[in-house]
């Protein structure tokens, strides 16, 4: 899907490009390569290559979480402006995420830790219908300079 210009509050030029998937943990690898094909058309900037891995890592967490704890289907926006980049996963579930100790030999549960870790911006919105979870990361391109969508 080709992008979509859209503006933001303040004006600023974003690309916005959607993709919906079912509650299916085949589609965890299907957003995967959907969020990876869409950052690639966005022509990175130099120096950009380690904040699209760590989005595409945590946009991986929470499309996981969606699978696995929503249980409905989601959606994944990507939205591109000069400064920022974020992903943003919204699902039809409005219980919000809650961050967790996780025992050492659990299986799971260390999703938002890891996007924790990352060093990107992220939260939860609750909205009529579900939540939204998103990250945002900024970009390294000579207009990385502004502030990102909100």
């Amino acid at each position: 899907m080709p992008p979509k210009d859209v503006s933001v509050e303040d004006g600023t030029q974003t690309e916005e490009i959607v993709a919906r998937f079912g509650p299916e943990a085949r589609a965890v690898s299907e957003s995967r390569r959907f969020l990876r094909k869409a950052l690639a058309g966005l022509l990175p900037a130099p120096g950009d290559a380690d904040v699209l891995d760590t989005l595409v890592l945590a946009a991986n967490e929470l499309t996981t979480n969606a699978v696995l704890h929503a249980r409905t289907e989601f959606s994944v926006r990507l939205l591109a402006t000069p400064a920022f980049l974020r992903v943003e996963v919204s699902d039809r579930n409005s219980r919000m995420p809650q961050p967790c100790l996780t025992p050492a030999d659990a299986t799971s549960g260390r999703g938002l830790a890891i996007i924790d870790g990352t060093g990107l911006d992220w939260g939860a919105e609750r909205h009529r219908g579900g939540k939204t979870v998103w990250v945002q990361g900024r970009r390294c391109g000579p207009s990385a300079d502004g502030d990102g969508p909100s």
